[in-house]
Order: C-alpha cells, then sequence, then structure tokens
C-alpha cells in the first residue's frame, strides 16, 4: 500500500471533519473543493468547502469535535502532476506562492492544538494553478480516485445520519463555472 494511503487511513477513524482548500477560478488548484463537491452528503463525516481561507472556517471544524481532521488542497511537492502525498504540519513542503491567506502548516497545528484530533493533509500535485482553466486531466482523475477511496473507507452516509446546511464555503448555488457561488457543511447527527 503507498505510504499517502497508509497515512491516510490511519486518519479515517472516530469523527472526522474534511475540509477542501483551493480557488475554484485557479485550474487544479480546485482540487480540494472539488473532492468536497464528490464526497458531502454520501460520508460519515462533516464536510467543509473552505476555499482559499481555511482559517475562516477553523471555528465549524473545532465546534464538530472531530478525533481527526483531513484537509484536501493541491500542494507542489515535485511530483507528477495528479500524484498523491499525505503531510503532517512537520513535513509540509514549503510554498512560495499560494492562494491561501494563512500557512497551512499553522492552521494544521492549531487544529491539532484546539481539538486533539490527528490533522492530516492530502495534497494533490498540481499541473496548472492559472487563472480561468479548468482542472488538468491528471488531478481531475486523482480527484474522483480521492473521492471514491474516502466513499469506500467512510461508508455511506444513511438517512439521518447526516444533515446538509448551506452555510459554509465560498458559495451555495452551484459550480463558480456559472458564475455562482457554492457552500455546504455537512454535519452527522
Amino acid at each position: 500500500m503507498p505510504l499517502a494511503m497508509e497515512r491516510l487511513d490511519e486518519c479515517l477513524r472516530g469523527r472526522l471533519a474534511l475540509i477542501g482548500i483551493g480557488n475554484r477560478w485557479r485550474g487544479d488548484d480546485a482540487a480540494g473543493p472539488s473532492v468536497i463537491e464528490q464526497v458531502a452528503g454520501r460520508v460519515k463525516a462533516i464536510c467543509i468547502e473552505a476555499a482559499e481561507a481555511p482559517e475562516r472556517h477553523l471555528g465549524e471544524a473545532i465546534q464538530a469535535e472531530p478525533e481527526a481532521i483531513l484537509l484536501l488542497d493541491a500542494v507542489d511537492f515535485g511530483g507528477a502532476p495528479g500524484a498523491i502525498a499525505a503531510f503532517s504540519a512537520e513535513d509540509l513542503p514549503q510554498r512560495p506562492g499560494t492562494t491561501h491567506d494563512a500557512p497551512l502548516a499553522l492552521v494544521m497545528r492549531f487544529l491539532e492544538s484546539e481539538t486533539g484530533a490527528r490533522v492530516l493533509l492530502i495534497g494533490i500535485q498540481p499541473a496548472c494553478t492559472d487563472f480561468g482553466v479548468p482542472l488538468s486531466g491528471p488531478v481531475e482523475a486523482s480527484v474522483r480516485l480521492l473521492s471514491c477511496v474516502l466513499t469506500a473507507r467512510l461508508g455511506r452516509a444513511q438517512e439521518g445520519e447526516v444533515n446538509p446546511e448551506s452555510t459554509l464555503g465560498p458559495s451555495a448555488l452551484g459550480p463558480v463555472a456559472r458564475g455562482e457561488e457554492r457552500s455546504r457543511k455537512h454535519r452527522w447527527t
């Protein structure tokens, strides 16, 4: 089993919060929100689309009292486009260019200290983060793969287990590609 999947399995026990990070307008940077879009309401986890400002959604993650927090984002770690890697706050690569307001290592350490949860970042290597372009083929395939893995390992949400509320994230109506914003928060009950 590849190391990223082993580390992911370690994080998928107990109550879980999934946080998708990235800018939907910047090509492969939309990887994190795209995973959230595909799994929200289908898995036993709280799903938060945090766009490019995960620090604005820390309170929601903390209130969920998760045992584990999984951040999903495009991360330039020097791999082949679409490659998937897992990072703790300590081994997260330094990125000179980012679309995020706060460094992810700082966000991860804060979440760890406030919740006591295991925090892991699953990064997908981007091919292109230019403005106005769609996901590249390799990243789109990795988004689908990661969504399938999460759905299979977390189990499907049953009626009454997940209560969708449109209160988080940058929009609520549809994909940004249509000029609309979307927002999602899904809680287990």
